[in-house]
């Protein structure tokens, strides 16, 4: 007696295979459109005012990639030596640029589709992105000096001059003995802040979503260094 051999489509049904990336609801996913929304928005800061220093000869506003733009009086017009522009490194705020680009990528593709190699690069790339704006706020901070330098006054007489004339004109006033003066004020402005405190919670977002993936791959470097 032959016996029928049943044919593979009315076998048992094979399961999901694991290796594949599924398609994620958008309910699931939209905790990764807020955070490449939040990071886009943090790039668009970037080129605002980071930084804002006064002086005797005008106004000084530098973005996060440390480019300085002035408002001056022209104290200096006929100074022989004026102030020197102090030049501002990029260097943190173009890893941070690339950073976030990352984020972004990686985090429009993990809304979409539920990747645990997708998750756990969005989270680096997120947390890169945020020790980057710090580390960038920090170099900022550091150059107030420069930046209120490059607003101040010259030593020589003509500086002088052209303080007075500015006086005579109400377009600056002079320091006269005893008088209090609150020219030269520097310091980070709220939007950089705010960008920092948005790579933060993008980065805290980001690594609670991945947390099994981060995990594995922190077992895996550890036992790779053990």
């Amino acid at each position: 007696m032959v016996q029928s051999t049943p044919s593979p489509s009315t076998g048992a049904q094979h399961g999901p295979d694991p290796k594949r990336t599924a398609t994620r609801p958008l309910s699931e996913g939209w905790p990764y459109i807020a955070v490449a929304l939040a990071n886009s928005a943090v790039f668009y800061l970037m080129f605002k005012p980071w930084l804002t220093a006064t002086g005797w000869d005008g106004f000084g506003v530098v973005n996060a990639f440390g480019r300085l733009r002035r408002t001056t009086r022209h104290l200096n017009l006929w100074s022989q030596s004026p102030p020197p522009v102090g030049i501002i490194s990029n260097t943190w705020a173009v890893l941070a640029s690339v950073a976030i680009v990352i984020t972004v990528v990686a985090a429009i593709r993990a809304s979409r589709y539920r990747s645990s190699a997708t998750e756990t690069l969005t989270a680096i790339a997120a947390l890169a992105a945020a020790i980057f704006v710090a580390a960038d706020l920090y170099h900022l901070n550091a150059a107030i000096p420069k930046v209120q330098l490059a607003v101040s006054m010259s030593k020589d007489l003509s500086a002088q001059l052209g303080l007075a004339i500015g006086a005579l004109r109400g377009t600056t006033e002079y320091p006269w003995p005893g008088k209090e003066s609150q020219l030269r004020v520097a310091g980070l402005t709220s939007t950089a802040l705010i960008a920092f405190a948005i790579t933060v919670v993008s980065a805290a977002v980001a690594g609670l979503r991945a947390r099994r993936g981060l995990l594995r791959l922190t077992k895996a470097v550890a036992a790779r260094i053990l």
